[in-house]
């Protein structure tokens, strides 16, 4: 199994985009990390502790700035046995992409081929 992570400056885009890609892909386990305490922003911590808990592989999927820096940071600290991986893909339409391919029997490797060959 693989989950998809969305990390975002705003709580509100990363639920609504855990939200639509529940209801577009029900069988694919999407986890959103979104804003610092009710505020706009992103959190090393948050993000650290999200990647470290992971069951399974991961694609991670965010938005601008911090988020990506502090994603590269976790993934580059992260120390289990999981894949995990950052994709260079618009949030929403990535992660909509990867949900369902996974959805429909994808891997891991066959859904990042299909993300970088759309984005």
């Amino acid at each position: 199994m693989t989950s998809i992570i969305i990390v975002s400056h705003s709580e509100a885009i990363a639920n609504g985009t855990k939200a639509l890609l529940e209801q577009m892909a029900r069988d694919v386990k999407v986890i959103a990390q979104g804003g610092t305490e009710g505020r706009i922003g992103t959190s090393y911590d948050h993000i650290q502790e999200l990647i470290n808990g992971l069951t399974n592989d991961a694609i991670c999927f965010y938005d601008i700035g911090s988020a990506e820096m502090n994603l590269d940071l976790a993934i580059e600290m992260y120390t289990g046995d999981y894949r995990v991986e950052k994709v260079d893909a618009p949030i929403v339409e990535g992660s909509f992409t990867a949900a369902v391919k996974l959805s429909v029997g994808g891997n891991f490797d066959e859904t990042l081929q299909e993300i970088k060959q759309n984005f």
